[in-house]
């Protein structure tokens, strides 16, 4: 169907329900004006529609003198919220039955919203009426005592940013590496309240132009917490600071404003006897809040499950595969909160190496588990990362909550396996490899004594108990001249052994180790054999046994 077929239909279409075509607006969309019906009276309304079919359909009604001023899924502008941008497929082949559903959809939304059957959701929409600055939250959980603002702002532009934080020195590590330049602190300007009331706006006026309307909404939400609200307020001003930022912890989320003390008026007799008056006067300036504390960051992509923060945790070889698997184990917590992440290896990273390692160029000849210590503590300066250029039979690895094998060196997994026997002392092992010349990856864990280890895997012949392709190995190696023979695989078999092992770490810190054996093929032509599952101990391992 051509265009003008489409555009012919949607006009008939919108004409059968009582819509007038207007013409295009500035966007060259096509609107359209008519009713639609919702609490049992009728409201004038525009609708425009993407002439492409892309866009969802703009819907905008004129709302009665009595209805509230603020309703769940209805905008400032009286604009319908009905369904969010990529929430629904639309039929770009069906421009005019999908306007008609839209508009039968928003009709819907509208009535329930009129009736106040959609109260709960102004819960959720409350950032869509909360305007302001951005203030970047850089706060431990728990810390409820005066906090810094920093001001920073960015090198190509003039804008001071805020950074609201309980650790000056913390925060202007992260400054740096955001490439941020100080331009002032205020010590002590910054304090944090918390409610058990999710936040919700005010049917008055929104939002709160000053601090005497902000504490009587707040008193509305949780009387307690707006009294501890004005109390940290009031301390503000007898220590004559000339501004403050309150940071408001809620079930839901966190908000903050800014109130600005000279903008009270303290001019009268009574305000200068009570500084409630000047208080209650002061204007209220909303700010976005952003946390980036390092809690957050670690937890955000997996809410309510536990991350590697706090643990300390051995990443054994810093080549192909620990490379980019110690920035993964970055990424899930490893090395924040008091924890740490060491990287134990001797190697020096040459040029040929670069091809399929997380270090380039740049740092080829330097000894990788320092260059990668470097590079990891760029992007997450607040992460305790050591490194020890050393052969792993140096270290004493006794004092780790996890080891992670990355060599891929099989020997010395036995090896490893073999030294904890001896020592009676068990720390948990993670292994990972690829198979073949990256035909799969695997990883093994050995989370207590009664798991099997890597030598576990095969027979007293050597022969695999838990192979991980039906098809036979290939065997094949590369190298030119004096370069040493190495098994060929490209880049992203690393990635993914790296992904598959930072994936049974994140399982076992939430005590779900099972399975302990996993395999992914990455290899076309071959198919997986072993299903993944928890392989058994062999009585006569002579790594894991004494």
């Amino acid at each position: 169907m051509d265009d003008e077929t489409q555009l012919a239909n949607l006009t008939r279409a919108m004409k059968s329900r009582g819509f007038t075509y207007l013409g295009r607006n500035v966007e060259r969309w096509l609107t359209f004006k008519g009713v639609i019906t919702a609490a049992n009276i009728t409201h004038t309304a525009q609708v425009a529609v993407d002439p492409s079919g892309v866009g969802l359909p703009r819907i905008v009604v004129e709302l009665p003198p009595k209805a509230p001023n603020v309703l769940a899924h209805v905008g400032a502008n009286g604009q319908i919220c009905y369904a969010a941008q990529g929430s629904i497929v639309l039929d770009i082949f069906d421009i005019a039955g999908q306007t008609l559903s839209c508009i039968d959809r928003a009709e819907e939304i509208l009535d329930l919203s009129l009736r106040g059957k959609m109260d709960q959701d102004l819960e959720d929409e409350f950032f869509a009426f909360w305007h302001g600055d951005l203030c970047f939250l850089d706060i431990y959980s728990g810390h409820l005592g005066a906090l810094d603002i920093l001001f920073a702002k960015c090198l190509d532009a003039g804008k001071s940013i805020a950074f609201v934080t309980n650790d000056v020195t913390r925060t202007r590590e992260k400054l740096k590496v955001m490439s941020l330049q100080e331009r002032k602190i205020l010590k002590g300007a910054a304090f944090r309240i918390s409610t058990s009331a999710k936040p919700k706006p005010s049917q008055g006026v929104w939002p709160p132009q000053t601090v005497g309307t902000l504490l009587m909404w707040q008193g509305l939400l949780d009387l307690s917490a707006k009294r501890r609200m004005e109390h940290r307020l009031l301390q503000s001003i007898a220590s004559k600071k000339k501004a403050a930022v309150c940071v408001i912890d809620s079930p839901l989320t966190q908000y903050a404003f800014w109130t600005d003390f000279e903008t009270g008026d303290d001019q009268t007799p009574r305000s200068r006897r009570d500084p409630r008056v000047k208080l209650y006067a002061s204007k209220v300036y909303p700010m976005i809040s952003i946390r980036m504390d390092d809690k957050y960051v670690a937890e955000r992509n997996v809410p309510g499950s536990p991350t590697l923060a706090e643990k300390r945790i051995a990443l054994v070889g810093c080549g192909t595969i620990g490379g980019f698997l110690a920035e993964l184990l970055v990424k899930a917590g490893a090395g924040l909160n008091n924890g740490n992440l060491t990287l134990i290896d001797p190697d020096l990273l040459l040029p040929q190496n670069i091809g399929r390692h997380r270090l380039g160029l740049n740092r080829a000849l330097q000894r990788k588990s320092m260059a990668l210590k470097e590079e990891l503590n760029l992007a997450a300066p607040t992460a305790n990362i050591t490194c020890l250029p050393l052969r792993v039979e140096e270290v004493d690895l006794n004092t780790f909550d996890l080891i992670i094998n990355a060599t891929g060196e099989e020997a010395l997994g036995h090896y490893l396996t073999r030294v904890a026997t001896n020592s009676g002392i068990f720390v948990p092992t993670l292994s990972v490899w690829v198979d073949g010349p990256g035909v799969a990856v695997r990883a093994l864990l050995q989370d207590s004594t009664q798991a099997a280890c890597t030598r576990c895997l095969s027979d007293t012949h050597r022969t695999s108990l838990y192979p991980a392709v039906k098809e036979q190995l290939p065997t094949e190696f590369a190298g030119q001249g004096c370069e040493d023979l190495y098994v060929p695989f490209p880049a992203s078999v690393s990635v993914q052994a790296a992904c598959l092992a930072v994936e049974m770490a994140t399982s076992w810190v939430a005590n779900q180790p099972s399975p302990r054996l996993r395999t992914r093929v990455t290899r076309l032509g071959f198919n997986q054999a072993t299903p993944d599952g928890d392989p058994i101990r062999q009585p006569t391992c002579a790594a894991c046994h004494l």
